[in-house]
Formats: C-alpha cells, sequence, structure tokens
C-alpha cells in the first residue's frame, strides 16, 4: 500500500508563526521611516505566515508528481517560489511598500531553502515507508 509522505501540523505551525515574526521584523526594519513601515511589516508578516503554509502544502504537492531524482527536491521550490514571490510583489506593490526588493529577497531566499529542506523530509519519508521491517 502506498502512502502520501507528508509532514506534521506542528511543523506548519511553528514554520509559519516564526515566518510573520521573522519576516514582518525585517520588514518592518527595511522599511524603517517609510511613511508606510507598519503597514508593510504586517503584510509581510501575514503574507509570510500564509505563504508558509502554502508553501508546505504546494511543495508536498509537486513533490508527489514528480520522478524520483534531484529535481524532485529542487523544482518543487523553484515553482513556489516563482508563485509566491509574484504575489508578494503585487501585494507590496498594492499596500505601498518603500522597499520592495529588500523587503522580500531575503524572505524569498529563506522560502526557497525551506522548501528544499521540506522536500528532503518528503524523500526521507517515502524512503523510510519503503524501508518498513512488515
Amino acid at each position: 500500500m502506498h502512502q502520501t509522505p507528508h509532514v506534521g501540523l506542528t511543523y506548519h505551525l511553528i514554520s509559519a508563526f516564526f515566518a510573520f515574526v521573522l519576516w514582518g521584523g525585517w520588514a518592518y526594519y527595511v522599511n524603517a521611516g517609510s511613511e508606510n513601515q507598519l503597514t508593510s511589516a504586517l503584510t509581510q508578516g501575514l503574507a509570510s505566515c500564509c505563504i508558509t503554509l502554502v508553501l508546505v502544502r504546494l511543495v508536498s504537492f509537486i513533490f508527489q508528481r514528480l520522478p524520483e531524482g534531484k529535481l524532485r527536491l529542487i523544482l518543487p521550490g523553484l515553482l513556489a517560489v516563482s508563485l509566491t514571490g509574484s504575489c508578494l510583489i503585487l501585494t507590496h506593490r498594492l499596500v505601498g511598500t518603500a522597499h520592495i526588493f529588500f523587503t522580500i529577497a531575503p524572505a524569498l531566499t529563506v522560502a526557497f531553502i525551506f522548501c528544499v529542506i521540506t522536500a528532503v523530509k518528503l524523500q526521507k519519508s517515502v524512503y523510510n515507508s519503503r524501508h518498513l521491517p512488515f
């Protein structure tokens, strides 16, 4: 019987909370002195929280549809970060964030690394499910 690999709810929630705090705080710092500093920080924090929750599901969705290999570890992250990055740019333009590139670039870099780590966890889950002693 084939089991779908997954990561737990605790992993989702802790990751989302830290994304809100870290990237919201970063946006507040990098947009210091701008008229929309707080709005930009809250926008980035909420977006990062939501995106983190979606990233895990999106990476899992893409991962399960790819053949085994190194591409399975990288492609889900590339696709997910491209999609979420586009949404972040649009959202920050709408709220008037002063320094969009500096606000989102570090978050997207870490998001990609997070996606690769998630894909590795999924790969380990697949490996472990195939090598059960019974």
